[in-house]
């Protein structure tokens, strides 16, 4: 049987390292894992807990990790809640004052930890890190993007630049937090179940003071649509969700003076959108983004409850949140969905038009 991994048992370390506590969420990957979980505790940083929270899975993953890595803590649900809902049970087991999300279908470098707690403790209100992934298949081709939101809530990926940088969300495949963040602005939303959750999180953290990151020296390697689809349109079943969870991110956490000049416009291309993919005969994704208009309205005083519960927390108003968003182009966005259709990604090759250090 192969031994497991002993996490730096032998070595002594500073009290002021702060533990991080890696969380893994699974949905039948055992191979994934048989890969991630050696990778992420081969890692140089000396105060490290895995933690694997297992989606009811029934490939013999759970069975995996006891065996072969009784060192992980192993968080088994009986079916699958979703993402959010399943990192946030990773966290609520966590006792690191970092807590790093990461995909199951991922290999690290050593030094990732090192480098995310060494940018964080430059400042305390840098509250989100984005780790830099390159694909698992070759190691060089740039996996991750730098992220921003517009006004509207759509998003725009740029090529990673060479220090590190401030952007508008943190992509979830690969990001850590301090923990004193998710005490003032709670956990992922579980109400998303995935997609737009991290875009919600980031923004969220924004309007409690604290910055969001994208970290080049903290890398990691991604098997980009292992877990789910490449691109929007091979993530279907999953559309319905983005396209609601996008209206109420904008409902939830803009005040209200900047929601009623918003919400009509992102209607009204929502709306367009579906039309377009109408003529373009892609009847089965804008069936999927109708129904995800429709769930906003039927959902409407949950939403709205989760808006009163944010505006408890906010520290900053949105015109300080705003200087991080991109403008709006209505081009991009168009060639967004083109790209997709034919399962290309669009990531911007030029520096941003925000952030920076």
């Amino acid at each position: 049987m192969k031994q497991p991994y002993v996490v730096n048992a032998m070595v002594e370390e500073p009290e002021d390292h702060p533990q991080v506590s890696v969380v893994i969420v699974n949905l039948n990957g055992k191979k994934w894992l048989e890969k991630a979980v050696p990778s992420v505790l081969h890692s140089s940083y000396p105060k490290i807990e895995v933690i694997v929270v297992d989606n009811g899975s029934t490939d013999g993953s759970v069975e995996f990790l006891r065996r072969d890595y009784p060192v992980v803590r192993a968080v088994t649900l009986d079916r699958n809640i979703g993402w959010s809902p399943a990192n946030n049970e990773g966290v609520r087991a966590a006792h690191g004052q970092i807590i790093v999300c990461l995909s199951n279908d991922m290999i690290v470098d050593r030094q990732w930890l090192k480098e995310i707690v060494k940018l964080m403790s430059l400042n305390s209100k840098i509250g989100v890190v984005q780790c830099n992934s390159f694909s698992m298949w070759d190691s060089v081709s740039f996996d991750s993007c730098m992220n921003y939101l517009d006004r509207f809530g759509y998003s725009y990926g740029y090529v990673p630049q060479s220090r590190p940088q401030e952007v508008f969300f943190a992509e979830g495949m690969a990001f850590a937090f301090r923990r004193e963040v998710i005490e003032k602005i709670g956990l992922l939303d579980d109400y998303y179940f995935m997609e737009y959750d991290d875009m919600d999180f980031s923004w969220r953290a924004r309007l409690a003071g604290y910055s969001v990151y994208f970290l080049p020296s903290a890398i990691v390697y991604h098997a980009r649509g292992g877990t789910v689809g490449r691109t929007y349109f091979q993530r279907v079943r999953n559309v319905e969700l983005y396209t609601r969870n996008h209206l109420v991110t904008l409902i939830k956490n803009y005040e209200m003076k900047n929601l009623l000049k918003v919400l009509p416009a992102v209607l009204a291309i929502e709306l367009g959108k579906i039309l377009y993919l109408m003529l373009k005969r892609n009847l089965t994704v804008a069936l999927a983004a109708s129904r995800g208009l429709l769930r906003v309205l039927r959902d409407v005083r949950v939403i709205l409850v989760k808006r009163r519960e944010i505006e408890r927390i906010r520290r900053d108003r949105d015109a300080v949140v705003m200087k991080m968003m991109h403008h709006f182009n209505p081009k991009l966005q168009l060639l967004f969905l083109v790209l997709q259709a034919k399962g290309e990604r669009l990531v911007l090759n030029c520096k941003p038009p925000v952030g920076g250090l």
